[in-house]
């Protein structure tokens, strides 16, 4: 496909990821919920912050019901912004569009019926094999006028007829007598049931569900699940940790590193490493609480904050490893985890674990060797 210069156009391009920006900052509305509520503060982005609540929503959606979504591309969009495809055949197929208006007033009859004459022709055209199952309209607001239509698809499409008609000469020098001709041959021949606008509560209640939200409205965070009792046997993803646990109960108490057995019947080898595996499952708990509820590498930088905040614990002198690990927690413990959002939801035993994420990624060391 080529656009009105002769020069190839893609016709797709993949929707733009949502900002990663990890929830660092730490809002007062986090704490107490917002001043504001949501739809209130979507009144007021811009048309570019709009349509990137848009593509968050989107990403859900996808999730649910969507085989892909994609930006339909360029200037020459073909009345679409994005496409929402149910089958791999994309356009070919069953696609639903979505079109994103954000105005300082409420969308009205004569706005959407540009838009929706610019898909008609398009597919007329044969840009697009066929018409998108829905089309449906993302504003903040939808005109009284705009709504009553929508809901009776035969008035809608009349009302659009009768508007083509009355602006024939603009539409003409716009499109062409051609291309207009077969476009309105095709609105005559077309459900216009499919032309809908979004219900914005509904939008607001599924991008709640992404980890997109929390960062968009400065909403407090969801409660997290109770704790859980690790698995009676470690698994794989806990061998590094453990194996640094055994070498520090090998030094203070002479357990066998190989003989798990043992070390869990020690006086004080078993309990402790019990809690040990206690606090690392409550930080992998609080790992997938944030990758479902803030941005990627919202959690990342709070790990960050407790490796730079104990650290330089690690490098002191210490008799025993079991004195260095004793003081890195207890270091974890009380330093100030600064205004990431998470720490809301921090409980002390989430700090211990993050110390054993650490270890287990060889950042951090209880047993040092002999050099």
């Amino acid at each position: 496909m080529s656009s009105p210069d002769g020069s190839a156009e893609p016709l797709f391009s993949e929707v733009p990821k949502p900002s990663q920006v990890p929830v660092t900052v730490l809002s007062p509305m986090m704490a107490t919920g917002p001043a504001v509520t949501p739809k209130q503060i979507l009144a007021h982005h811009s048309p570019t912050q709009f349509e990137e609540f848009v593509y968050e929503w989107l990403l859900a959606l996808k999730e649910e019901e969507y085989v892909d979504v994609m930006q339909l591309g360029g200037a020459h969009d073909g009345g679409a912004d994005v496409a929402a495809f149910l089958t791999a055949h994309r356009t070919d197929d069953r696609w639903h569009c979505y079109q994103c208006k954000h105005y300082g007033k409420a969308l009205t009859p004569a706005i959407a019926y540009v838009e929706i004459l610019k898909i008609i022709a398009v597919v007329a055209g044969r840009k697009y094999r066929t018409l998108p199952e829905r089309y449906v309209f993302v504003a903040p607001r939808i005109g009284a006028s705009l709504t009553q239509l929508l809901a009776k698809p035969a008035e809608l499409k009349e009302s659009f007829l009768d508007w083509a008609a009355k602006g024939t000469d603009r539409l003409t020098a716009e499109y062409g007598a051609g291309p207009l001709g077969a476009a309105l041959e095709l609105a005559r021949e077309t459900d216009f049931a499919r032309f809908e606008a979004a219900n914005l509560d509904r939008i607001l209640e599924q991008h709640a569900t992404t980890p997109y939200h929390v960062r968009r409205f400065g909403t407090r965070l969801p409660d997290r699940e109770a704790r859980q009792a690790p698995p009676p046997e470690h698994t794989p993803v806990e061998t590094r940790y453990i194996q640094k646990l055994l070498d520090v109960y090998q030094e203070k108490w002479g357990c066998d590193p190989g003989a798990m057995g043992q070390v869990r019947a020690h006086s004080k080898a078993g309990p402790h490493l019990q809690h040990q595996r206690e606090a690392f499952y409550c930080a992998e708990q609080l790992r997938v609480f944030a990758r479902d509820s803030v941005p990627e590498g919202t959690f990342e930088s709070l790990q960050k904050n407790v490796y730079d905040g104990v650290v330089n614990v690690t490098w002191r002198d210490f008799a025993t490893g079991f004195d260095r690990l004793n003081a890195v927690q207890d270091a974890a413990r009380d330093m100030q985890l600064g205004t990431n959002v998470l720490v809301h939801v921090v409980e002390p035993i989430d700090r211990m674990g993050i110390c054993h994420q650490l270890a287990n990624d060889d950042r951090l060391t209880w047993v040092e060797e002999e050099t």
